[in-house]
């Protein structure tokens, strides 16, 4: 019976660390969530921020991309 007991005590303490590691998995995720959206705010960042320091010769290119997207799409001819 003591034998027992030791094994499922053992057992249990053996158990202890994976359940634990389980628990800690759900925070990383939105961990990473916020880590995505900090990059992608630091992208858009920059890709919004080009045409301040590109050169003048340079803009109608940067623009000629479709990357200004304040520019309204061309309307179709009606016949």
């Amino acid at each position: 019976m003591k034998k027992i007991a030791l094994l499922v005590l053992v057992a249990a303490f053996a158990a202890s660390p994976a359940a634990a590691a389980s628990k800690h998995k759900k925070p990383a995720k939105q961990e990473e969530s916020v880590f995505m959206a900090q990059a992608h705010n630091t992208m858009r960042i920059l890709r919004d921020g080009a045409p301040l320091v590109l050169p003048s010769y340079v803009l109608p290119i940067y623009f000629g991309t479709g990357m200004d997207t304040t520019q309204k799409p061309k309307e179709a001819k009606k016949k």
